[in-house]
C-alpha cells in the first residue's frame, strides 16, 4: 500500500483528488466538484450532495470522480453517497469534516452545469427561456425602466447593482421572459445560476436554510419566479430572509411576483424589507402598440397571412403576451390546415376560443360622436334614419372598425343588431367621403384621438 494511502488528512485527500482530476481533465473547470461535502469517519468516506438537484448535476461525472477518489484512498475503503446539507463535523478523534475546493476558492467564479445554469430535474438550460434575450423583449417608454435595470444587472458583476431585485406585475406581462433572459446572459458569462419557481425552491431549501453561507459558495445568481406562491408560508419566507442576510457582495438575487404592490406587501415584513433594500419595480401590461408590434413580428417569422386589421383585432382582444402567444400558435395551426389562408371568420373563431377579453372602447367613441353632433347614445345605437344621425352612426362604425379592429358582425351587434353588410356599406362610404369631405375628416380625426 502506497504511503499516500496511510495517513491522508482530509485536506491532503482533497489535494490529491484535485491532482488526480487535473491529470484526467487538464485545464477543464470542475464545477460539479465544488458543491460536494465529504465526510471521513470509521474507515469510510461519505460524499454528500447539498440538495436533490445536485445529484442529477453530478451524475455524468460520477465514474471519473470515483476513479480519482479511489486512487487516493486505501484499498477496500467504502464510498457512500447521500443527499443532505453539508454535514456538521462529528465529534471524536476519528471524525473530521471538510468541504471541497469551493472552500479554498471562496468567491472564485466557476461555470455551473452545462451552459452554467442549474435547472429542475437536471435539464440543460432550455427552461426557463435559454433562448430568450433582453433584446427580444418588446417594450416602449412605459416599461423602459425595468428593462434598463435588467440590462445593467447583466452588464455588471453580480451583486454590484440592484441587489436584490424584485419585478412584479400582472400575469403575462413578461416577468418570466426578463428573468430567463438574465439567467441566460449570466450562463453565457460562465456564472452558476439557480433558476426555479419560488415554492419549489423553498420546498428543497431546508438544508440551505441551516447553512446559507454554503448555498452562496455554489451559486452566483439565484432567480426565483412566482414569489406570490409562498405568501402565507412564513417558514419558507424566513428561509429566503436568511439567504438574503448571508448573501455575499458578489452574488445576485432576482425575484418575480405576479400581482400588485398590495400583493407584494402580503409577504412577511422581514422579507419585504430585505427586498426593498434593493430595487422593487413594476412591469406594466403591454399596451396596444407593443402588442401589435409583437403580432407583426410573429406573423413575419411564422409567415402568417394576417392583415393589419386582423392583427389589430387580436391585439385589442389579447392584453397579455401569453395569450397572444397562444393565439399565434392557433393561427399557425389554422393556416396550415387551410393551406396558408385564413378568413376573418377563422380569426374570430380563434379569438373566441382563446380566453380573450371582450372588445372595449366603442362606448367612448359613441359618446364622443354624440358630443360632436349633439345626439344621445341610444339614438346612434338605435334605428333612427335622420341623415345627420345616419352619418354620425356610420362615422362611429368606421372609427370602431379602424381603431379597435372590430369585425363587421361585432359592429353590427353593437350598433343595434344590424346585419354585417350594413356595416360594410357604412365603412366603405366613410372611406370615400374622407377623400374630399373636410367635415368628415375633422370628425374622424377627433374620434380617433378619443379612442382608448
Amino acid at each position: 500500500m502506497s504511503d499516500r494511502h496511510t495517513s491522508l488528512s482530509p485536506p491532503d485527500l482533497l489535494r490529491r483528488m484535485d491532482e488526480a482530476l487535473e491529470q484526467r481533465l487538464p485545464h477543464e473547470p470542475r464545477p460539479w466538484l465544488h458543491g460536494l461535502g465529504v465526510l471521513e469517519a470509521d474507515g469510510a468516506v461519505e460524499i454528500i450532495f447539498p440538495h436533490a438537484l445536485y445529484e442529477r448535476f453530478f451524475s455524468p461525472y460520477r465514474q471519473i470522480f470515483e476513479t480519482a477518489l479511489r486512487q487516493c484512498l486505501p484499498p477496500g475503503t467504502q464510498v457512500r453517497y447521500r443527499t443532505d446539507v453539508i454535514p456538521r463535523p462529528r465529534t471524536g478523534p476519528d471524525a473530521t469534516a471538510f468541504l471541497t475546493a469551493a472552500d479554498r476558492r471562496t468567491n472564485e467564479r466557476q461555470p455551473g452545469s452545462p451552459d452554467g445554469i442549474v435547472l429542475p430535474d437536471g435539464h440543460t438550460p432550455s427552461q426557463p427561456g435559454t433562448h430568450k434575450t433582453l433584446d427580444d423583449f418588446l417594450c416602449n417608454a412605459k416599461n423602459a425602466f425595468p428593462l434598463e435595470a435588467m440590462r445593467r444587472i447583466v452588464g455588471h458583476a453580480p451583486g454590484s447593482v440592484f441587489q436584490p431585485l424584485l419585478l412584479y406585475g400582472g400575469s403575462g406581462t413578461g416577468k418570466s421572459h426578463l428573468l430567463s433572459a438574465v439567467g441566460s446572459a449570466y450562463a453565457r458569462q460562465g456564472l452558476r445560476v439557480l433558476a426555479l419557481p419560488a415554492a419549489r425552491f423553498c420546498r428543497q431549501a431546508e438544508g440551505w436554510a441551516r447553512l446559507p453561507e454554503r448555498f452562496w459558495q455554489t451559486v452566483d445568481a439565484l432567480l426565483l419566479d412566482d414569489l406570490q406562491e409562498i405568501i402565507g408560508q412564513e417558514r419558507w419566507q424566513g428561509h429566503l430572509v436568511s439567504l438574503l442576510d448571508h448573501c455575499p457582495p458578489q452574488r445576485q438575487a432576482l425575484f418575480a411576483l405576479t400581482g400588485t404592490a398590495q400583493t407584494f406587501k402580503s409577504l412577511q415584513s422581514r422579507l419585504t424589507g430585505r427586498l426593498e433594500s434593493g430595487l422593487v419595480t413594476e412591469l406594466l401590461e403591454p399596451d396596444l402598440e407593443i402588442r401589435l408590434r409583437y403580432l407583426q413580428e410573429t406573423c413575419r417569422l411564422r409567415k402568417l397571412p394576417l392583415s393589419h386589421e386582423e392583427q389589430l383585432f387580436l391585439a385589442r382582444r389579447c392584453r397579455q403576451f401569453r395569450l397572444l402567444q397562444g393565439m399565434m400558435l392557433k393561427a399557425a395551426a389554422f393556416a396550415e390546415m387551410r393551406q396558408g389562408s385564413l378568413s376573418r371568420e377563422d380569426i374570430e373563431n380563434i379569438a373566441r376560443t382563446g380566453g380573450t377579453e371582450p372588445a372595449i372602447g366603442h362606448r367612448e367613441i359613441v359618446e364622443e360622436i354624440c358630443r360632436l353632433y349633439a345626439l344621445r347614445p341610444e339614438e346612434v345605437l338605435g334605428n333612427g334614419r335622420r341623415p345627420q344621425l345616419v352619418l354620425a352612426r356610420q362615422i362611429a362604425m368606421y372609427v370602431c372598425r379602424r381603431r379597435l379592429g372590430l369585425s363587421y358582425p361585432e359592429l353590427g351587434r353593437m350598433f343595434g343588431g344590424r346585419d354585417h353588410s350594413t356595416v360594410v356599406h357604412a365603412v366603405k362610404k366613410i372611406k370615400q367621403m374622407l377623400e374630399s369631405n373636410k367635415e368628415v375628416q375633422n370628425v374622424v380625426a377627433a374620434l380617433e384621438k378619443s379612442a382608448p
